[in-house]
């Protein structure tokens, strides 16, 4: 296993990972995007954090057009070693773009769109293919393997992830355990490629965190989350390409550590703590937000995101604060059917669940209304609507939907205790 830093104190933890994304980013064009023509003179690896980046604006059209021509370019030109690396990374940049085009269209095991699910599988497929040829390859280079086991991992990890989503355990577990031992391969040949250890992290952290059968087999049973976490914030602190993605992922993380019983008796210094990761999460949000959402709108079409606005939500509710949580549910109820009116065929079920939780916020400020009886009956239909499979998040884990079911049931029947009902 490769090694990691040990756990660190909140307060060094957070400065170090504000400081020093700032210091990393400085020398990146924030000022506007490149030209066109600047564009059309870019490498896969040069355009790839650009477009992750664009993803988080829901700016989705443009890079699928420019990724399928360059697609294009390369499966007509000679297929010499370094075409063959290079088309390798333009499938994987489409497959990360729709990727997140299914966090945007706010997928389940439930709700998907048979062309994008078809679409991801197969260009992740010829990622493997592809890697797998470089690899075999005797004229290889040195760095050309570790690229090879980098993106063979990482599109065996999207793919390990797509079908957990559909419920095939043991499809999931196979190219979980085939992405981890590439994953280790690319960093040992070459430790600057940082994603890797991105791709590690969300290994490490979602074995453990989800348990079972898939964690017992893969990692021995295990606790590898704080592992994870910290795997995910090396990547961060070293500039990975896949950073809006990698901060984002952290930031739910610790989110989901909030709620995981686990953690419910540590003390307040243990890095799992309640209070060490809310403060971890909070401090990643607040990045998020003056990296990428302080200033004007990078394109006219942008009105937030909503997977940002969506944890924002969940981390007031955890905090509390109903007023902010029902704010910024009706943002994400906001940006969603401004998402729809694009032509984004956005899943249904989320509008349902955030108009739960707006609903779950209001009751929850009770204090403000006069009529404590019609109140009672509101939160009595709150309670039944759990109790029949209702939720005001949608997450397809059965342990992390039933621990989020717990927050929101729990609140509910607190608040019907504090009134009187």
């Amino acid at each position: 296993m490769l090694p990691v830093q040990e756990p660190e104190y909140f307060m060094k933890r957070k400065i170090i990972i504000i400081i020093s994304v700032f210091i990393l980013l400085v020398g990146v064009e924030v000022s506007g995007r490149p030209l066109s023509s600047e564009l059309d003179k870019m490498t896969a690896d040069e355009m790839a954090p650009l477009a992750l980046e664009d993803s988080m604006y829901y700016h989705f059209d443009e890079w699928f057009g420019r990724f399928q021509g360059e697609i294009n370019r390369l499966e007509s030109s000679p297929p010499s070693l370094e075409n063959r690396v290079e088309l390798m990374k333009y499938y994987f940049n489409y497959t990360g773009l729709l990727g997140e085009l299914t966090h945007a269209l706010a997928f389940t095991s439930k709700y998907k769109i048979k062309k994008v699910s078809a679409d991801f599988l197969a260009y992740s497929n010829r990622v493997k293919d592809l890697a797998h040829e470089i690899l075999d390859d005797d004229s290889k280079t040195l760095g050309q393997e570790a690229q090879a086991a980098l993106f063979l991992g990482a599109a065996e990890g999207y793919i390990g992830i797509f079908e957990y989503g559909q419920g095939n355990l043991f499809e999931a577990l196979v190219n979980g355990f085939q992405a981890d031992n590439h994953l280790e391969q690319a960093l040992q040949l070459n430790p600057s490629l940082v994603d890797g250890y991105f791709g590690l992290g969300m290994y490490r952290y979602g074995n453990s965190r989800l348990g079972g059968i898939g964690n017992f087999l893969m990692q021995g049973g295990k606790d590898l989350r704080q592992v994870g976490l910290n795997h995910i914030e090396h990547a961060i602190l070293k500039g990975a390409s896949a950073l809006p993605l990698a901060m984002k992922t952290l930031a739910w993380f610790y989110i989901s550590e909030q709620i995981n019983p686990k953690n419910k008796d540590l003390p307040v210094e243990h890095p799992l703590s309640q209070t060490k990761t809310r403060q971890n999460a909070w401090a990643l949000l607040i990045e998020l937000e003056s990296r990428y959402f302080k200033g004007p709108a990078p394109y006219p079409h942008f009105k937030g995101n909503k997977e940002i606005a969506m944890m924002k939500a969940l981390q007031y509710v955890l905090d509390k604060n109903y007023t902010e949580a029902g704010v910024e549910f009706k943002k994400v109820l906001k940006i969603s059917e401004h998402l729809k009116s694009r032509g984004l065929a956005i899943n249904p079920q989320l509008t349902s669940s955030v108009e739960a939780g707006i609903k779950f916020c209001e009751l929850m400020q009770w204090e403000k209304q006069d009529d404590t009886q019609n109140s009672c009956l509101k939160v009595q239909e709150q309670i039944d609507f759990l109790k029949s499979g209702g939720s005001m998040v949608e997450y397809d884990s059965k342990k992390i939907r039933s621990e989020l079911h717990a927050i929101f049931s729990d609140a509910l029947q607190e608040l019907t205790e504090k009134m009187h009902c």
